[in-house]
């Protein structure tokens, strides 16, 4: 009963409502696939993805620090999460 969402925006379309959507879309379906979890992990440096999240009642439920190395540089990776209502 818990279950990851992922989604990919492409830049062309940030700011413009989609991903929204998209969330928006996921969270609808939870109660009919019997979802009461539903988690999202992300880097730490995704500023828009963790802004989204929070907006749609995500928390942060758990941080792994330096785990992953983009261009030379350790990040942190995060892992969101919200409670579904059934």
């Amino acid at each position: 009963f818990t279950a990851e969402v992922s989604y990919f925006v492409h830049f062309d379309h940030h700011q413009s409502g989609v991903a929204s959507a998209l969330m928006q879309g996921a969270l609808d379906r939870c109660n009919q696939l019997k979802i009461k979890n539903l988690f999202a992990i992300l880097l730490e440096t995704n500023a828009a993805s963790i802004a989204l999240l929070k907006k749609f009642g995500f928390e942060q439920w758990a941080y792994l620090p330096e785990i992953a190395e983009i261009d030379d540089k350790k990040v942190s990776q995060v892992y969101y999460g919200r409670k579904i209502e059934v």
